[in-house]
């Protein structure tokens, strides 16, 4: 979403009353003028510093001051020549707030606008911890936008993590910023149970337009009652596992008891590379096509390598294509596209069981990485058939993955039925 699409979602969404939430203060309360120091960095952040900057223009007794902290940009793109602008920053500069670049907060004080002290740090979506230092030198300590309900999906990426744990309800926290620990603050307002509905098949991108202004809007609720200003209920305890990559979805953390019923309480790390790798043998999923295609749909298309035969007898050398060379076979890099599941109590299914497609084989290569646990690379051969441009692998557990098209290292992308009969594995 662009600054402009952005602004105009800002406009349509500001007159829309706030959504009711529970509040885990008493009475509101009274506070002094604010001035903020926002920590932000995406476009969920953005959402939530052009509502505090509506109400600054509104309610100047409430919100006197905004100062925006970003961290620097990094560079991107092939051979990362290209400096990709942080988002925050270029709203910042739309709306001629104060802007401060950092990296650390080591050394570093906070401003003083018009000469009074910074009186409230809000992070949202910022991946840098704030140090104690700075939140007990601001009177009303920090606030915290997050996607998910705490102490639920606790992390870097809660929308992700609702995906692909097929949550069918989420919501928002505004919580206060904890001294030892991300997401461990004291919860002020959060979405009632059950929470905002998730649509089926819905996608990263989505489920941030849903709860990207609701975070703003319940953050802006939370300042107008006071909910920042001590005493607090109590904090969220204990502190996040380390982060793992290219498993399950989340890690599971606890057990919790709400409303009678005991809920699994999840992790919610990190995207990482490994966990786009497409996971052929482990990885849990009760049905492996159904996992395959869910992760492709929330985390965009996979990875694997497939194995390449020769057919002229000779070795393939190392300057093709850069692929890792074994005997007389290549093994290369796949990106596998347009994934979905073929049911197979449905009439494509029962053409596929019955065998009336043409078949082939093809070999994956499913690469161990330092974090995984697996005692080193996994060689699958499997069945395919063909299905128009595409073809529908047969997986281990008897489900059907439809692959639409693949990339192979050094080439374009193409349909999956022309790549798999241009290799020689049928």
């Amino acid at each position: 979403m662009n600054l402009r699409t952005f602004t105009h979602f800002v406009q349509r969404t500001r007159a829309r009353p706030i959504l009711r939430s529970v509040s885990y203060s008493a009475a509101p309360k009274t506070s002094d003028p604010l001035r903020i120091l926002f920590c932000g960095s995406d476009e969920f952040s953005c959402f939530s510093l052009q509502a505090l900057h509506e109400e600054h223009k509104q309610n100047a007794n409430l919100i006197r001051s905004i100062d925006v902290i970003v961290r620097p940009s990094k560079p991107t793109g092939r051979g990362y020549k290209v400096l990709s602008e942080v988002p925050l920053r270029t709203l910042a500069d739309k709306l001629s707030l104060p802007v401060h670049v950092r990296d650390t907060f080591t050394g570093w004080d906070m401003p003083q606008p018009d000469g009074h002290p910074i009186n409230l740090i809000i992070a949202v979506s910022f991946g840098l911890f704030v140090p104690p230092r700075l939140l007990s030198a601001a009177k009303y300590g920090g606030l915290n936008v997050h996607p998910s309900l705490l102490p639920d999906l606790r992390g870097p990426a809660p929308l992700h993590h609702a995906l692909l744990n097929s949550y069918t309800h989420t919501g928002v926290t505004i919580q206060t910023l904890s001294p030892q620990n991300f997401d461990a603050g004291a919860i002020l307002l959060q979405t009632p149970p059950p929470g905002i509905p998730i649509p089926p098949s819905c996608t990263v991108a989505q489920l941030h337009d849903m709860l990207a202004p609701r975070g703003a809007a319940m953050l802006v609720d939370a300042l107008r009652k006071g909910l920042h200003v001590p005493p607090h209920p109590p904090t969220l305890s204990g502190p996040l596992p380390d982060g793992h990559v290219g498993g399950t979805a989340g890690r599971e953390l606890a057990e919790e008891e709400r409303g009678g019923e005991t809920r699994v309480l999840r992790h919610a790390p990190k995207i990482t590379p490994w966990d786009r790798q497409v996971l052929w043998i482990g990885g849990g999923g009760s049905v492996r096509a159904r996992n395959v295609a869910l992760r492709g749909r929330v985390l965009g298309p996979l990875w694997t390598h497939i194995v390449l035969r020769s057919g002229s007898g000779r070795r393939h050398s190392e300057s093709e294509g850069g692929g890792s060379v074994e005997g007389e076979r290549l093994v290369k890099r796949a990106i596998l596209e347009d994934l979905s599941v073929v049911e197979t109590q449905g009439a494509a299914g029962e053409m596929l069981t019955n065998g009336r497609l043409p078949r082939g084989t093809v070999t994956w290569v499913q690469k161990s990485g330092k974090e995984d646990g697996q005692r080193g690379d996994q060689e699958i051969k499997a069945e395919y058939q063909l299905d128009g441009t595409g073809v529908v692998v047969h997986l281990s557990d008897g489900s059907l993955l439809r692959i639409g098209k693949i990339k192979v290292e050094g080439s374009t992308s193409k349909p999956a039925r022309h790549v798999l009969e241009s290799i020689g594995s049928k």
